[in-house]
């Protein structure tokens, strides 16, 4: 899921590494996930983490005491 920007976010490996985002239609990719899905929640769920509604410290802060950043 990307953080703090929207797009397909991903990394070329090559020789080194080469990170890279691709734009794309969102409310397109959000009606595709509503027309096809049965999840009752899809259309939330897509808008807030396709549009990256939630920003790299909010991900950070629910991810790191899962890994020992914040000593939680």
């Amino acid at each position: 899921m990307p953080y703090g920007r929207a797009g397909a976010h991903w990394c070329l490996l090559g020789p080194g590494t080469d990170l890279r985002v691709t734009r794309y239609d969102i409310p397109v990719a959000v009606e595709r996930l509503v027309a096809e899905c049965d999840w009752a929640g899809i259309g939330e769920w897509a808008d807030y983490y396709l549009n990256a509604r939630a920003t790299d410290e909010e991900a950070l802060e629910a991810f790191g005491a899962r890994d020992a950043r914040t000593g939680s």
